[in-house]
């Protein structure tokens, strides 16, 4: 099988595949040790024990003298050793005397002349029915001289046989253990992957409509158990993500809808019976101003679109912060000093690598914001200074301050901490978003502090150069 066709299996497949490869890799690792190292042992003992027998052989030759010649004598028989074969050699590499063989003649072989030469060899030569014997031919000396030799042998059918059976042992019980293993090996991934099933059901049965729908695996904490928490999560995240965007839309549908009901009311009334010329440029100024404010907040969705698609890139310039907050506060001396509130500037120089036109957007809301919520007698303070690689620039007012369960929200898209004053003063619980968005824009962010009955203060903190 073609690495192409095993990546087309079900993971299960090929866990269980490879899990069988390995195993069977291991048992025939395991069955050829064993198998040789066996063999080797057996073979090993056979000969350990002809060498022994050979050496008693040999302690009970007896010679006699030809033609003043010593020569090795002819062995008796013994009928109560019969398996082991003997056969004896004079000088001249004749045979003297040769035991029976059940298995027929036992074929000679060039370990007789190395013994006569002086030299003990093992040999193993084959007999009929295709057995094989064992032999050990060893030198037969006397008074320092090699006079003979001496071959003793055994069948090796005992342990060719007991090779034979273990091999077929390994045979049979191999493919068997094999095939249950993989059986196990199945059921095992399968109850492994099972979180990855369910959550694959899980997230093709999810739609838009069942976002609070949970896995609520009991997992320990490894890998599987990590991935569904995560995914748990990540669930999670999508229906936050698209409850605040449907609130998004919900709010942004009733603030565009405001504007223009209003607009429409005031075309329907100037058209419901002939009018001055004067009427008509006052029911026009009052469009204008309605046009005014539903520019301001299209303009204001379509920042908030930008930065949430990461396209509210800012066009960066070297500025002094210190400039900019004295030009707003020039702008609001006429306003603050109709309302008795007193804006003050405590600014420092400093030199800033940003946005200037979105930076002095976010400082107008936020002045905005908090002459809206400063009572007659009040103050607004506006101020920046330069700490290290940071700039912190801040407004802060002496006005009714925020609950604290209102804190966590005041940067959240369309919030209201007071609903009907918000919208008395033409808010749409923008303000702090687009703040919140520019301060992001520029690698910064943005806080809050507010004590309820004695103020609030807003400060972002932007670095110096991006």
């Amino acid at each position: 099988m073609t690495s192409r066709r095993l990546l087309i299996l079900p993971i299960r497949w090929r866990l269980t595949l490879w899990y069988a490869a390995l195993l069977m890799a291991a048992l025939l690792l395991f069955g050829g040790g064993l198998y040789l190292g066996l063999r080797q042992r057996l073979y090993a003992s056979l000969d350990e024990q002809l060498q022994d027998r050979a050496t008693a052989e040999l302690a009970t030759v007896r010679f006699i003298v030809r033609d003043g010649t010593p020569v090795p004598a002819p062995i008796e028989p013994d009928p109560a050793d019969a398996e082991l074969f003997r056969r004896v050699f004079d000088g001249n590499g004749g045979a003297v005397s040769e035991s029976a063989h059940e298995g027929g003649e036992v074929p000679g072989d060039d370990a007789v002349t190395a013994a006569l030469g002086g030299e003990t060899r093992f040999s193993t030569v084959p007999v009929e029915d295709g057995e094989s014997m064992r032999l050990l031919t060893a030198p037969i000396r006397t008074d320092g001289r090699v006079v003979g030799a001496l071959q003793v042998g055994l069948d090796r059918d005992e342990v060719d046989g007991a090779l034979a059976t273990l091999l077929g042992i390994l045979a049979l019980a191999g493919p068997l253990v094999l095939l249950v293993a993989a059986g196990g090996g199945y059921l095992l991934a399968g109850r492994a992957l099972a979180p990855v099933a369910a959550i694959t059901t899980l997230a093709g049965r999810i739609d838009g409509n069942d976002l609070d729908t949970r896995l609520d695996l009991d997992l320990p904490d490894d890998e599987l158990g990590r991935l569904a928490r995560t995914f748990d999560a990540m669930l999670a995240r999508i229906e936050d993500a698209f409850a605040r965007q449907r609130r998004f839309t919900g709010d942004a549908a009733h603030e565009l809808r405001t504007p223009l009901t209003l607009m429409r009311s005031q075309v329907d009334l100037a058209l419901a019976r002939p009018r001055t010329a004067d009427d008509y440029r006052e029911a026009l100024r009052e469009l204008d101003g309605d046009l005014e404010r539903l520019t301001g907040l299209v303009a204001t969705l379509l920042t908030l679109a930008r930065a949430d698609a990461g396209r509210l890139a800012p066009d960066r310039a070297l500025f002094d912060l210190n400039y900019t907050i004295a030009s707003i506060i020039e702008h609001y001396a006429a306003p603050v000093a109709a309302a008795t509130i007193s804006l003050v500037d405590a600014s420092t120089p400093t030199p800033l690598v940003a946005d200037e036109d979105l930076l002095t957007r976010a400082l107008i809301n936020l002045v905005d914001n908090a002459l809206a919520h400063t009572p007659a007698g009040g103050s607004v303070t506006v101020g920046c200074q330069v700490e290290g690689a940071t700039v912190r620039l801040w407004v802060a007012d002496t006005g009714g301050g925020i609950d604290p369960e209102h804190q966590a929200r005041v940067f959240d898209r369309f919030y209201r901490v007071d609903a009907g004053r918000a919208r008395a003063h033409g808010g749409a619980g923008l303000g702090l978003a687009i703040c919140k968005a520019i301060a992001e824009a520029h690698g910064g962010t943005i806080g809050l502090e507010s004590q309820v009955g004695q103020g609030t203060r807003v400060e972002l903190l932007l670095p110096t150069s991006h």
